[in-house]
């Protein structure tokens, strides 16, 4: 193997967080493959998972989800606004399908409304 097939094999981190693994790359384009990769691996915060979005002009949002919708999903699903980030926040809606599938050791990836012109994806899994 030669030094720049090492380089692009290895330019990512594989981040092991609660039995799911993350895959976390360097630089700032969102067109490239692996657009829609979270910013950070998922986080548990008191009662809650707080997802971090793909990265998209430059920016990030974070969305909580109660630990308990993924093991009793609502009928409702979830939904809710992410964090502010360059003065906008985008809508998310987890369906109690994907809440269930979640549940179930599935990872699920949700595009969150437009706002400022733009959308992001949020890559749901469970933690341990």
């Amino acid at each position: 193997m030669i030094r720049r097939e090492f380089v692009k094999l290895t330019a990512g981190s594989v981040v092991a967080l609660g039995g799911s693994l993350f895959f976390v790359s360097c630089g700032g384009s969102t067109s490239a493959a692996g657009a829609d990769d979270p910013g950070a691996p998922p986080q548990q915060s008191g009662t809650q998972i707080v997802y971090t979005s793909s990265v998209v002009q430059s920016h990030t949002h974070t969305f909580g989800i109660e630990m308990s919708a993924f093991a009793s999903p609502p009928a409702a699903g979830v939904s809710g606004a992410t964090s502010d980030d360059g003065a906008h926040t985008h809508s998310v809606a987890v369906s109690m399908a994907d809440l269930q599938s979640v549940g179930d050791g599935q990872t699920i990836k949700v595009t969150t409304g437009v706002a400022a012109g733009h959308t992001h994806v949020l890559t749901l899994v469970k933690l341990a």
